[in-house]
C-alpha cells in the first residue's frame, strides 16, 4: 500500500482490509488510524476490539467510512 494514500486517513475511521501470507481469507478491521511509522511499517488503529498494529505490507484495501 502507498505511503501517501495511508497518510491521508490519518486521524480518520476506515475499514482496512488486510491478508497475512499463507491465508486464504482476508481480515476486516474497522476503526480509527491513530499512527503510521514507515520506518517499522505498521499502521496503530483505534477500533471497538483495542489497539491494533497492522503490518503496511499486508494491507490489500483501505475504505474511508462514516461512524
Amino acid at each position: 500500500m502507498s505511503g501517501n494514500i495511508i497518510d491521508k486517513c490519518i486521524g480518520k475511521y476506515c475499514k482496512i482490509v488486510t491478508k497475512e501470507p499463507g491465508e486464504e481469507k482476508a481480515n476486516v478491521v474497522t476503526g480509527i488510524i491513530k499512527d503510521i511509522d514507515h520506518d517499522e511499517g505498521f499502521v496503530t488503529i483505534e477500533s471497538n476490539q483495542g489497539i491494533n498494529c497492522l503490518n503496511i505490507k499486508t494491507i490489500v484495501a483501505i475504505k474511508p467510512r462514516t461512524k
